[in-house]
Formats: C-alpha cells, sequence, structure tokens
C-alpha cells in the first residue's frame, strides 16, 4: 500500500472509531506513527466523521419519508375499498379496523412544528444558550419544519444580540462612571 493510500486508510478507520492498536495492526505501522498522523489529519477525520453522520441522517430522513409515503399509499387503498365495499356483503369491520390502524400510525409518523422552548420572562444568557441548544435539537430530530427552524433561530439570534447590547451598555455606563468621578 502507498503512503497516501495507508494515510486514506488511516483516516477512514478513526473516523470510523478504531483505536490506534487496530489500525497499527491492519497498516503495519507504529502506533506513534498513528499518535503523529491523528495530529497532522485531525480535520480530514473530523471531515470524514462529519460526512458519515450527514451521510446516517439522510438515510434516516429518507427511510421516514418513505415510511409515509408507504402508509399513505396504503391507507388510500383501504380507504378506496371500503368505499366500494357492499356492506351487506362484506364484513367491514376488518378494512375499518385497518384503517383506524393505519391512520393511526400515519398520524405518528407525522412531525408538525414541536413546542419551542419556553423562555423565561427575565432571559440570561444561558438561557438563551439553552433554547438554541434545544432547537438544534429539535432540527436535528425533525421535530420542526425548516421554516420554523429558521423563524426560531432568527428570533433567538436577534435575543442574544439584544443581550449582548445591553451587557455592552451597562459596561459602558459603569466605565463612564468610574472616568467621571476622575474628572
Amino acid at each position: 500500500m502507498k503512503p497516501l493510500d495507508t494515510k486514506a486508510e488511516f483516516i477512514r478507520m478513526r473516523a470510523e472509531g478504531k483505536s490506534y492498536r487496530k489500525i497499527a495492526e491492519a497498516l503495519h505501522i507504529s502506533r506513534s506513527t498513528c499518535s503523529e498522523w491523528e495530529a497532522e489529519l485531525k480535520e480530514k477525520i473530523i471531515a470524514l466523521k462529519q460526512d458519515q453522520l450527514n451521510d446516517l441522517y439522510e438515510a434516516f430522513f429518507m427511510t421516514k419519508k418513505a415510511r409515509i409515503e408507504k402508509l399513505g399509499y396504503t391507507l388510500k387503498r383501504i380507504t378506496d375499498a371500503l368505499e366500494k365495499a357492499d356492506l351487506t356483503e362484506v364484513a367491514p369491520e376488518k378494512l375499518m379496523d385497518y384503517q383506524i390502524k393505519y391512520m393511526e400510525a400515519l398520524r405518528e409518523e407525522y412531525t408538525g412544528p414541536g413546542e419551542a422552548f419556553k423562555l423565561p420572562d427575565k432571559v440570561e444568557l444561558p438561557d438563551i444558550v439553552n433554547a438554541m441548544g434545544d432547537l438544534l435539537n429539535r432540527i436535528r430530530e425533525g421535530e420542526i419544519t425548516t421554516e420554523q427552524a429558521r423563524k426560531e433561530g432568527l428570533l433567538l439570534a436577534n435575543l442574544l444580540k439584544a443581550y449582548d447590547l445591553v451587557e455592552l451598555q451597562t459596561k459602558l455606563d459603569a466605565l463612564e462612571a468610574v472616568l467621571g468621578g476622575r474628572k
């Protein structure tokens, strides 16, 4: 294996979370080389890890979308069959039972706008940071729409900016008081 190929394999293995011992054995390099390459290639390892996480997220999202589509398609077929059924000849209880179950399954797959983090009346910096973390988690879990995330993110960014301005004004007032007392 060429050195560049070896380094590429090292990056892949580290991004997968393999230990130096396993990498050293597989690539026939020393653990000290692993340590040196870790420092040298840290950004590439982090980028590959992030790409892998993004791929997993996209796969999950696609799977969720596919489940919703499949549930919706099956529910439509059941509903169509119910509409065509002659209730005097076919026991509709079975189809109605399926309809209810599929409607519930479809409802469970839906993620509407999640409830936003509740801020206290007197907002402090940790409250804003917690609200931003909560927003990030709800985005990652697909609990809110992109539009809702954008709106909440904008509001939180403006709230943080306002908090910074108030803090800056307080410091300026204190500085002016100190300087004013020196005259």
